[in-house]
């Protein structure tokens, strides 16, 4: 599966109510995986039990007219699907809140994109748009505009290098 498939999935996991899923889950089994859109886990948790069931009649084979068995087999199963789902999209929740704080952090705000270009400009005296742009992973346009209202600001000045005729910008 690919991060931008994952990324949706944990998404829309997310998006699921914690409590409805825990009483869709606990009260109608497979409604609470089909709510949460986690089908291979509804199987491989009906696989779980089934094999455990199969298991138990392997060893004792009177456990065949106990019901009992598979009440507490059905009961055990229910419990521990209904904390894993609902564990699930919480798991999810916390996944998600960090997927959005980090693509809130890659986005750089006005002030981090104009400290950027101030330490680059200390840095190397003076530099050209193209020096901007591959500093701050922006636009042309946006470095350009940001570069401007800088200017405006009285922080830098725009100037032609002598001995090429290229636009560079410099600290004041």
């Amino acid at each position: 599966m690919s991060d931008s498939q994952d990324t949706e999935r944990i998404s829309k996991l997310a998006n699921k109510n914690a409590w409805a899923t825990g009483l869709l889950t606990f009260f109608f089994l497979p409604i609470g995986y089909i709510y949460t859109g986690r089908y291979k886990a509804l199987f491989k948790g009906f696989g779980i039990v089934i094999l455990i069931t199969f298991l138990g009649l392997m060893i004792d084979s009177s456990l065949e007219d106990d019901d009992e068995f598979f009440d507490l087999v059905a009961g055990i199963y229910v419990v521990v699907a209904t904390i894993e789902n609902v564990r699930a999209v919480n798991q999810a929740k916390k996944l998600n809140s960090g997927l959005n704080q980090n693509n809130s952090a890659n986005l750089p705000s006005a002030n981090n994109v104009e400290l950027k270009l101030l330490k680059l400009m200390k840095r190397n005296r003076e530099v050209t748009l193209a020096d901007c742009v591959i500093e701050t992973c922006l636009s042309s346009q946006q470095v350009r505009e940001t570069l401007e209202e800088m200017m405006i600001q009285q922080l830098i000045t725009m100037d032609n290098r002598e001995s090429d005729g290229s636009i560079v910008y410099r600290l004041i």
